[in-house]
């Protein structure tokens, strides 16, 4: 009997397919492809309205608009790009039989679970669709704002735009997604405000109900810190079942507390440095940034090694006052700019 004969080792494999940053836009641009057929068929797949039911407390009036329109509106609204509300129902004011109105006083209910609706959701699209490896999978943290020119806008409060180098006021929102090798989800987000020209919901009229998700939201976002919101959203993503390997976030988030509970979840956390006053304790001596920086590419120019190298340090917060540490790599280069740890 004739053996199989084995490929030929110099036999190429096929070119891999280029990754694509912006996976929904090429999806909607192939041929015979239609926005609004595509928003159908999700929303019937998904079962979205539903999940919008489900994220109602209260009843709603037999004669209101229907779900399926109201979320067929809220989806294509962003699409057409348009300034408010008014000019979005100016073009398509065929879905929805109330027009503007319903729109806004859809929006303005204090007893739709937004975020639990987002979150149930991503585990949906989650279980359905396979994002790679878990090895190759990420939870990617950060917080994006929105400029607010009214001073008595609620929830919105004074921030330093890095972007333009100046305090804005305006809303921040601190967002959650897993990225994988075949897309990005996101899992969940948060209103933030901080301690500055804070705008709270007014005395004279306060939440209908205080244990709706709305007066919950509100009242998370001016008792608890980003940090601290940052590691329940990513404690609540790994008990709903995403799974991932690694945390990537900026140099906001770099602290001893959020790198211990990555480690707590067995997570590898990734996170760029600020080039502050945090202490690293370095052969059972103390330094600051600056000086592990000098100190060990000193040693670095004497071995005759590269500029770039790796170094294992603990965090500590404080030099007089022994608290939590924990052990992380600093990755060190050449620049100037702040390094990365990996924990």
């Amino acid at each position: 009997m004739r053996k199989p004969s084995r490929p030929h080792p110099n036999t190429r494999k096929p070119p891999r397919q280029p990754r694509s940053y912006t996976p929904l836009s090429d999806a909607l641009s192939q041929p015979l492809t239609f926005t609004d057929t595509e928003l159908a068929e999700g929303i019937q797949q998904h079962s979205l309205a539903g999940l919008l039911a489900a994220a109602i407390s209260r009843k709603r009036r037999c004669d209101g608009e229907p779900l399926s329109n109201l979320l067929c509106a809220l989806l294509v609204w962003p699409l057409l790009k348009v300034k408010s509300l008014h000019c979005f129902c100016a073009e398509l004011c065929q879905i929805l039989a109330g027009q503007v109105s319903v729109l806004y006083d859809f929006l303005g209910r204090e007893d739709i679970n937004w975020r639990g609706l987002a979150s149930e959701l991503a585990r949906r699209v989650y279980q359905a669709n396979d994002l790679g490896p878990r090895s190759q999978r990420a939870l990617v943290v950060d917080d994006t704002s929105q400029a607010r020119a009214g001073r008595k806008v609620e929830g919105t409060s004074c921030y330093f735009d890095h972007t333009e180098g100046r305090m804005r006021k305006g809303h921040q929102v601190l967002h959650l997604g897993l990225a994988g090798e075949k897309g990005f989800l996101p899992l969940e987000a948060q209103i933030v405000m901080g301690e500055k020209c804070r705008v709270d919901k007014p005395t004279d009229k306060p939440f209908k109900d205080q244990r709706g998700s709305a007066a919950r939201d509100m009242r998370r976002a001016s008792e608890q810190t980003k940090h601290s919101l940052f590691r329940n959203m990513l404690q609540r993503a790994l008990r709903a079942g995403f799974g991932a390997a690694f945390v990537l976030a900026d140099a906001w988030f770099g602290c001893k507390e959020n790198i211990a509970c990555c480690l707590e979840n067995k997570l590898t956390a990734i996170f760029q440095m600020k080039r502050g006053l945090l202490a690293y304790r370095y052969r059972q001596r103390t330094y600051t940034l600056y000086q592990l920086r000098a100190t060990h590419f000193a040693m670095s120019r004497v071995t005759r090694t590269s500029n770039s190298s790796v170094a294992c340090a603990s965090l500590d917060a404080s030099s007089k006052v022994s608290t939590l540490l924990v052990w992380v790599k600093l990755v060190l280069g050449a620049t100037s700019n702040s390094p990365l740890v990996i924990s």
